[in-house]
């Protein structure tokens, strides 16, 4: 069934209001159930635990990133065949960058697995915090690669311009983690590793969601061509591994502010851990935003309609922009309230106090990067993306927080870590435009050259 390339016509805005929107709501609903689980485990009076999860969630949402990255080349692969109306290429393509995600994360998980211990020790964990931490990590690492190859039905679906279903199949693994978390943790007593096990099984149904839609309804996948596998994946690698070091930038730098904050104490630590679930469920448009607008920018970079390509980057960053603020605002009024929801106290009270009240308004900053990011990316600059970020994650984040951290405790390590978020943001914004100069510029002389040969 082919589809028509939907993004070259209409309101940009619309588009990325659509895409944004419908992408949120799926990411949200699993944001949310890990919002969840913590609140379920707060209830349960052990600040082990709550800190527990902090270290394990730092390695997970490392996994995770992979995962995104990796549909990083289907939205910049896929959506410009479909925009090229190559749906035979586009759908080769989804066969191959599925195998290699489900490869590459196989071997990722196993390695994360077998050297969990070393892993959360060398973040500072220790005690019944390291023992929780290891066994919830060691229930939900083994089903990354059924998390990565549910992002690529997700990321095709995507590329086609179906968010709606995409949407879906996300909306149903928060749905099942929602419902089984309470069972799990309370009925049957199984504490963090039920909370582990509901993971597990929610990513089980988002795969068998997502492979419906891709498969049965639009049959945008075939079966593998391996002896074109080997020439595919030399473009696909171009694409994903950059884009993959771009992603785990982020959680690498996560993983060190961990360190730091560990080294105040376990109510830092819980603190920390509930700020880390707060964020994607509050910034999920801000998270949205990014992966929604790839197949907007591939599908009119594919139809060489630059102008539509810079209105996608106007029309994210002042929607990016208003969110931002907004949801700072509505942080800084709430902020008691996610006390109290978590029953936090003391140290741990203090930390989301200083985020909600000082923090959150920076992200407006990061938002920019995500941005910034997912058109370089889609306009055929993945390296660049990887050395912005991994620039921000170590030279925008490793000083700053350690800096901070030395002079002004627990408190500075959040305010070096937006310090830097702040100045790469503009780094990115810079870099964009100076990206799009040059692919617009590259395109026009080849085609006076093309002219002036006929």
């Amino acid at each position: 069934m082919q589809q028509p390339a939907r993004f070259l016509q209409g309101s940009i805005f619309k588009h990325v209001i659509t895409m944004s929107a419908t992408n949120a709501i799926g990411l949200s609903a699993i944001f949310m159930v890990d919002l969840v689980d913590i609140y379920f485990i707060s209830l349960l009076q052990n600040s082990a635990y709550t800190a527990a999860i902090g270290y394990a969630s730092a390695i997970i949402f490392f996994t995770t990133a992979i995962g995104i990255g990796l549909t990083t080349a289907n939205g910049a692969i896929v959506s410009k065949y479909i925009g090229q109306n190559k749906h035979e290429n586009a759908r080769q393509y989804v066969a191959h960058i599925s195998i290699f995600a489900l490869l590459l994360t196989t071997l990722i998980a196993a390695i994360i697995w077998v050297y969990a211990p070393h892993l959360l020790q060398a973040m500072g964990a220790k005690g019944e915090e390291l023992k929780e931490a290891i066994i919830y990590l060691r229930i939900i690492v083994p089903s990354l690669p059924i998390l990565a190859l549910s992002m690529q039905m997700s990321a095709t679906l995507r590329s086609l311009g179906d968010a709606k279903h995409a949407m879906y199949a996300t909306l149903v693994a928060g749905i099942v983690n929602a419902l089984l978390d309470p069972i799990f943790i309370f009925v049957l007593g199984m504490d963090l590793q039920g909370a582990a096990i509901a993971s597990v099984l929610a990513r089980f149904s988002a795969l068998f969601v997502g492979i419906f839609y891709v498969v049965f309804k639009y049959k945008m996948i075939t079966l593998p061509r391996f002896k074109l596998f080997s020439l595919d994946l030399k473009i696909i690698s171009s694409i994903a591994l950059p884009a993959m070091l771009t992603q785990i930038a982020t959680p690498l730098g996560n993983i060190y502010v961990t360190y730091e904050v560990a080294q105040f104490g376990t109510e830092y630590i819980a603190g920390w851990a509930i700020i880390g679930r707060v964020i994607p469920v509050a910034f999920g448009m801000m998270f949205a935003v990014s992966g929604a607008i790839g197949p907007i920018i591939g599908q009119n970079h594919g139809a060489l309609n630059f102008a539509r390509v810079r209105e996608v980057l106007i029309q994210s960053l002042k929607f990016i922009t208003a969110y931002c603020l907004v949801i700072a605002l509505l942080l800084s009024l709430g902020q008691e309230m996610i006390i109290k929801l978590f029953n936090a106290k003391n140290e741990t009270a203090e930390i989301i106090r200083l985020f909600c009240h000082q923090i959150s308004i920076t992200f407006i900053f990061t938002g920019i990067t995500f941005v910034a990011m997912a058109f370089l990316n889609n306009l055929g600059y993945a390296k660049y993306a990887t050395l912005l970020n991994v620039a921000k994650m170590t030279l925008g984040t490793i000083p700053f927080v350690t800096v901070g951290a030395f002079y002004y405790g627990a408190a500075g390590i959040l305010y070096g870590q937006a310090l830097g978020s702040i100045v790469f943001g503009f780094v990115a914004l810079f870099l964009t435009h100076k990206v799009m100069n040059s692919v617009e510029n590259r395109h026009r002389e080849e085609n006076n050259d093309q002219s002036s040969t006929s």
